[in-house]
């Protein structure tokens, strides 16, 4: 799979973004905070978002992890 890059400011990938989202993250901010996408430009915060509404649509599979904020 290839690799995509969201914020290119910060060389965030949508990877490193999903991975925050699994261990708890529900918000821009918090993607903000641990992985710093979006805190330059701004340019990628649309396609954050989309990400992060994806996130919530999808049920997590195990609800334990879903209270893991121990970034």
């Amino acid at each position: 799979m290839a690799r995509k890059l969201v914020c290119i400011c910060n060389l965030v990938e949508e990877k490193e973004i999903r991975q925050v989202l699994d261990k708890g993250a529900d918000s821009i901010e918090l993607i903000q905070e641990h992985t710093r996408a979006g805190t330059s430009c701004g340019r990628c915060l649309m396609e954050i978002d989309v990400i992060v509404e994806e996130h919530k649509k999808k049920k997590p599979e195990d609800q334990q992890q879903r209270l893991d904020l121990g970034f």
